[in-house]
């Protein structure tokens, strides 16, 4: 839409957008401030302290850059009278944003997980040769992948999923994590586009279902494990049910702790419908996830043979500040239940959003108030540990 023409015909509706968007990036921005760096700095790594302070100091300047934005251009009336001008601003003030959020996506976020996920003693003081990595580039990327793949060396990473109500851990979401000795922890916003470009989402999707079943199994509990699988996959019909099917068997994984993650636009596809159902009938569990983003009917939800629905992290960032987020997650968790579905939510990054949900009658909750992706031994260790305490190993922060 930031065509000059364009915003002189309809400033309205371009206003409308650009509010809503930086809207939500300043409420990201606060919950960062609020809990994201102060639990980086308790977290007893300097590695990760080192970071905290990093971002903080190198971003935090965009909330200023942001107010000074939105000060100039108030509405249609001052985006009218200097159409040019504005389209510049906003070029600029988005590829800042651009910018800030794949910094994030390639340096902080995979850098917590990596080292929650590790014994402090590899990290040494941030600024070492420990913690600076040669970049990747998209070229050296794509040559990798394939070996990475066929290596095992794209493994499942497990972010529990948090029962409300039982205040326990009942299951992980396997998450595809790429751990590489010379650069680092490679980003998934990066290497699974990199696969799908490349024709290699089935090989990937195949690996991460055989090894997440592998780890799973081997626990010494009824935890189950969630694994995404893309339309791609499904669109393989008896041959990906053959897969799975052989999957469980080949693991010993039962199909029942088993749940196979898929995205809403898929109960758009009739020809889907009987591999669902057959997955169904083994007795795998289905998800749909990231549900209220897409453009599917209520009416296929109501036929689909779905057994969880998870609500959207979108709908649940502006929890409870935002009064028709609460009313939205409301209505999908009531839906749900009356579907007789479970609910749950990720992206849950807060003491409140637990709180709200819990009052909304939400089910199970993952994100960051409980845990980040962990690698598979501390998967096991939470719940060897919540088998021996009366509350869960790892409490809910704020």
């Amino acid at each position: 839409m930031l065509d000059v023409a364009r915003v002189e015909r309809d400033p309205g509706a371009v206003a409308t957008i650009l509010r809503e968007l930086f809207g939500k990036f300043s409420i990201h921005l606060a919950l960062e401030d609020r809990l994201l760096y102060p639990k980086l700095r308790n977290w007893p790594v300097p590695h990760l302290q080192a970071v905290a302070n990093r971002f903080e100091v190198e971003m935090g300047g965009m909330k200023a850059e942001f107010d000074r934005y939105r000060r100039s251009w108030p509405g249609p009336q001052a985006i009218s009278a200097a159409p040019a001008r504005f389209v510049a601003e906003t070029l600029a003030v988005l590829g800042a944003l651009e910018q800030r959020i794949n910094r994030e996506d390639q340096d902080l976020y995979p850098s917590f997980e990596e080292t929650a996920c590790a014994p402090a003693t590899q990290f040494g003081p941030f600024g070492t040769a420990a913690s600076v990595r040669p970049v990747l580039s998209d070229d050296q990327l794509a040559k990798a992948l394939p070996r990475a793949i066929e290596d095992g060396r794209i493994v499942p990473f497990f972010q529990p999923k948090f029962d409300i109500f039982r205040k326990r851990i009942i299951g992980f979401e396997a998450l595809a994590r790429w751990p590489d000795p010379y650069w680092g922890m490679v980003a998934p916003i990066r290497f699974i586009p990199a696969a799908e470009e490349a024709g290699l989402i089935l090989a990937l999707g195949e690996a991460m279902l055989a090894a997440s079943c592998r780890e799973a199994a081997a626990w010494d509990a009824d935890a189950s494990i969630a694994v995404n699988v893309s339309p791609h996959q499904l669109s393989r019909g008896s041959d990906f049910v053959a897969m799975v099917s052989s999957t469980l068997a080949e693991t010993g994984l039962p199909p029942a702790r088993l749940e196979l993650e898929i995205t809403e636009s898929v109960m758009m596809e009739p020809s889907l419908r009987g591999v669902i159902d057959a997955l169904t009938a083994m007795g795998v569990g289905i998800a749909i996830d990231d549900f209220g983003t897409g453009y599917s009917s209520l009416a296929y939800l109501k036929r689909f043979s779905a057994s969880t629905v998870k609500i959207d992290k979108s709908f649940i960032d502006d929890m409870p500040a935002a009064l028709d987020s609460c009313i939205l997650v409301d209505a999908i968790i009531r839906l749900g239940h009356g579907l007789g579905m479970t609910v749950v939510a990720e992206g849950v990054e807060s003491a409140e959003q637990v709180e709200a949900l819990e009052l909304a009658g939400c089910d199970i909750i993952q994100g960051y108030a409980i845990a980040p992706a962990l690698a598979g031994a501390q998967a096991v260790g939470l719940l060897a540990a919540q088998g021996h305490e009366d509350k869960p190993p790892m409490a809910m922060k704020g």
